[in-house]
């Protein structure tokens, strides 16, 4: 699994290819909202499934082995459910439909990245 930097380059990554490809959502009222508020999905869902593991090297309360179980769970049950409920959301709520599919992608890349990157730290 990569580290920090590869994730947030993802969700920048992502960022971009949202904001072109949703062009007509950011016109109108509001705009500069649904700006930030896209960067904000794109990266915090980017970044969401490595959060206990991120807590472990922010803190030190505990060893990334101790908290190893709970990323498992992360990864493994609570990200395809969120992607899932992401995408219900999406069918539902028109209104903010990129957001949502952008966050649901950012999740989705994230674990295709950790299935295939290797780690060598925790920025790297």
């Amino acid at each position: 699994m990569p580290g920090l930097l590869p994730h947030l380059l993802v969700g920048t990554a992502l960022y971009l290819i949202g904001r072109y490809s949703f062009r007509t959502y950011f016109n109108g009222d509001q705009k500069l909202r649904k700006i930030l508020l896209l960067a904000i999905v794109c990266l915090m869902f980017s970044l969401l499934p490595d959060f206990f593991l991120g807590i472990s090297y922010l803190t030190n309360i505990e060893s990334v082995s101790a908290m190893m179980p709970y990323q498992i769970i992360t990864h493994h049950i609570l990200t395809p459910i969120a992607i899932g409920v992401l995408l219900v959301i999406s069918l539902f709520d028109a209104k903010r439909r990129p957001l949502w599919i952008m966050g649901a992608s950012a999740l989705v890349l994230h674990i295709i990245m950790d299935l295939f990157i290797m780690e060598t730290s925790y920025l790297f």
